[in-house]
């Protein structure tokens, strides 16, 4: 078989042989769709869809397809039986996060497993956001936003439609998120940058494909070397400081490469049907970035975390900010929304501790970072530096090194996921990520209470000497 060669001449796990190779079918999938059905039928388009999707995921995971299946369906009937009601939507939330919490319980080990609750993921916030946008579709228009009237639903879609959105062969497996009325642009034959006829995308998206392809070529080359696991082996433990230090980093933006190459050869695939075009308003050129996950040239040259946020998983990261962060404001405490934002994020990931002190360190490092770029940006030096040309780049560079020399720390909960195998891993390294963003907190709030200070004293200082001339 294929997927077991591979596996042992790349010395990886089938299952995730088989999840590789299921991304690149969308190449073949999306070409078929493009050449024969575009804009065909609707109900014709939305069959290929669920049977190629089904079909793969069978080859994948076997049987577990019907977990899909059920809650899908069940979708469908909280539409049939609610509408676009309220309670639609927090049954829908209730159903869809519950069920895939119940297969972590149910499914889950104490490593990353490549399984069927990889597509649920996927599908547990498609639903979510579909419930939300079907009940926009039937709020008052007035009170939405232009955003959310660009989303809304006014129909009730049907369980053939719900089945095509969920199974499109470039989205169901690892994203990327999209709202129901970007595929219905697509199976109206509406998103092509020639008027009636098919998109010319094919170049872009092979293009694509193959920058995804060489960043995961280097992630396999890295990943051979740099895995996370030696951190918890006695060779690691009882290496040197700074090797520590560097080995996390390095092994860090390599386990993010892995996800960031299957996201890059995956859109590539949503190019080529037309998923990914967009015409820029301002300009009116065309381009096909419109539901990619990640901008490689940004990540790699990241100079704060708020960069390495904004160009790593977008979609994900703006499914959580419109359906979550923004469905929040009426608390009026934007920290309640984001921690209930990051806390969504560590349950959405699993149940593993590491998951939710990976997302509570990163609000820390995101709360700190912010009120660090607005006191930095304020000093006369760096003002300076900015300002003389042959100096602009040390601010870019120094920010550089901070975000690459601590990105793979932020990120070890994250990967060993286990308590008892990711606190050693802290503590061999003196938890220096944690105490630097610590003493950066508290130097902060301290800031203004120590600049009061100053002031009275020199306000006292100043009175003193005019009493004494």
């Amino acid at each position: 078989m294929l997927s077991s060669t591979l596996s042992e001449v790349f010395k990886l796990e089938e299952a995730a042989i088989k999840l590789l190779l299921t991304v690149y079918a969308g190449y073949v999938l999306s070409l078929i769709h493009r050449t024969f059905l575009f804009a065909a039928p609707k109900i014709m388009q939305h069959i290929y869809f669920t049977f190629s999707g089904i079909g793969f995921l069978y080859w994948n995971y076997g049987w577990e397809v019907l977990h899909s299946l059920l809650c899908l369906s069940g979708q469908w009937f909280i539409f049939l039986i609610m509408g676009g009601s309220v309670y639609a939507v927090t049954t829908s939330f209730t159903f869809q996060m519950g069920y895939l919490i119940w297969g972590y319980v149910y499914s889950s080990t104490t490593g990353y497993d490549i399984n069927w609750l990889i597509p649920q993921c996927i599908l547990t916030l498609r639903m979510i956001g579909l419930a939300f946008d079907v009940y926009d579709g039937h709020r008052n228009e007035n009170d939405l936003s232009p955003d959310q009237k660009q989303r809304a639903i006014r129909d009730f879609p049907s369980l053939l439609e719900i089945l095509g959105f969920n199974y499109l062969y470039c989205g169901y497996l690892v994203g990327p998120q999209y709202p129901l009325q970007r595929v219905r642009a697509l199976v109206n034959g509406e998103l092509t940058d020639k008027p009636g006829q098919r998109p010319n995308s094919v170049i872009a998206g092979f293009r694509r494909g193959l920058t995804g392809s060489i960043v995961l070529g280097v992630q396999i080359s890295i990943g051979g070397i740099f895995y996370p696991y030696h951190f918890t082996t006695s060779e690691f433990q009882e290496s040197g400081l700074f090797y520590k230090i560097g080995y996390i980093a390095v092994t860090g933006h390599s386990v993010m490469l892995r996800y960031i190459s299957i996201w890059i050869i995956n859109e590539g695939a949503c190019i080529i049907c037309g998923l990914g075009y967009v015409e820029d308003g301002r300009t009116g050129k065309v381009r096909w970035d419109a539901v990619r996950n990640v901008t490689l040239h940004k990540f790699l040259f990241a100079q704060s975390f708020h960069d390495v946020i904004n160009s790593f998983n977008i979609n994900t990261n703006e499914w959580v900010m419109r359906y979550v962060f923004k469905r929040l404001r009426f608390v009026g405490i934007r920290t309640v929304s984001h921690l209930s934002a990051l806390t969504f994020l560590a349950v959405w990931h699993g149940l593993h501790v590491g998951y939710f002190t990976c997302f509570a360190y990163e609000f820390l490092t995101i709360t700190v970072e912010k009120q660090l770029i607005t006191f930095l940006s304020n000093l006369w030096l760096v003002k300076l530096l900015k300002s003389a040309p042959a100096l602009s780049w040390i601010p870019s560079a120094v920010g550089f090194i901070y975000v690459h020399s601590l990105l793979g720390y932020s990120s070890i909960d994250f990967t060993l996921m286990i308590w008892e195998r990711y606190q050693p891993v802290h503590a061999s390294v003196y938890y220096h990520g944690h105490i630097f963003f610590g003493m950066l907190y508290v130097l902060l709030k301290l800031r203004p209470f120590l600049l009061f200070k100053k002031t009275s004293s020199e306000m006292t200082d100043n009175v003193t000497t005019k009493k004494t001339l």
